[in-house]
């Protein structure tokens, strides 16, 4: 039996340089969700949600900067987290009730879970109509109050605490 010595054989071309000048997957740049693009999956989550629940033949209200305003926060409470908000789990209730859950990053581990509480409004447009026409607006539309409490809950412990 001969033993070959493999490098004359298979060294073709190649050099003891690295042939990828690019980064590597763990030098590679994890991109950051932007607080627009967290406001944009919120809706679209949000929306999704609606059509899945007893809220699908409901209009829900939102208004205008309250997604935004809480995406902002949301980023804003993931900052100390070890992954950052890519290891945040986004939990949105309305009223008490669970409406969505989503990951900002799948391919992330959880390391904290951000929960939006959302509730619906009081002081809204329709106190001022006749009891007559509440009755009529007031069963299909559902509006949500601009006021919102969002907390954080750690899904771990470092060894400094």
């Amino acid at each position: 039996m001969e033993i070959l010595p493999v490098t004359s054989q298979f060294n073709v071309g190649f050099s003891s340089e690295k042939a990828w000048n690019g980064p590597t997957w763990r030098e590679a740049p994890v991109p950051v969700p932007t607080e627009a693009a967290l406001a944009q999956r919120l809706e679209r989550e949000l929306r999704a949600a609606k059509g899945a629940s007893e809220l699908a033949t409901a209009e829900v209200l939102v208004p205008a900067e309250l997604l935004a305003r809480a995406s902002r926060q949301t980023l804003a409470l993931a900052e100390g987290e070890p992954c950052g908000s890519r290891g945040a789990a986004v939990i949105v209730d309305v009223a008490g009730r669970r409406l969505a859950a989503f990951k900002i990053d799948p391919s992330t581990l959880t390391t904290h879970e951000i929960h939006l509480h959302l509730e619906h409004d009081s002081t809204n447009w329709t106190s001022l109509l006749p009891q007559f026409l509440k009755n009529l607006t007031r069963s299909g539309t559902i509006i949500i109050s601009p006021q919102f409490t969002i907390e954080k809950k750690k899904l771990f412990r470092s060894q400094a605490e």
